[in-house]
């Protein structure tokens, strides 16, 4: 009995383990490069702009979350100016647009604080 119990314990937590969401963001790496740059040398889409970000971090719609971005370099395409982030950081208004790694709702696009990429996102044309 204890072992059946233990297992069905063991696969409880696993499968709240998939859907864990982050509990806050990663101080910032101190190996990531400060830079975001067009293409990654296999994808040449124009539109795709590749930033070092914190992984884990929400990507939003309209106040909902879309998704969550799982690794630390991702794959952006514009940068928006609109409501405060209360990130911080040297762009306190800016959102950027991207694709989530795991959509939970609006198809997994939104946006992320532009407090969460590392890199200056100046170089990002506006949305």
């Amino acid at each position: 009995m204890a072992g059946r119990l233990a297992g069905c314990v063991s696969a409880l937590v696993l499968a709240g383990a998939a859907f864990a969401q982050p509990v806050s963001a990663a101080p910032a790496s101190p190996t990531a490069p400060n830079w975001c740059s067009q293409g990654n040398g296999s994808d040449t889409n124009p539109t795709h702009w590749y930033c070092w970000n914190r992984p884990g971090i929400r990507v939003e719609w309209a106040g909902e979350t879309a998704g969550y971005l799982h690794t630390e370099v991702n794959w952006f395409i514009c940068r928006y100016e609109g409501d405060p982030t209360g990130g911080g950081g040297p762009h306190p208004n800016r959102w950027i647009y991207t694709l989530a790694d795991a959509a939970i709702s609006h198809d997994g696009w939104g946006f992320v604080k532009d407090s969460d990429i590392y890199g200056e996102t100046n170089v990002l044309p506006p949305c």
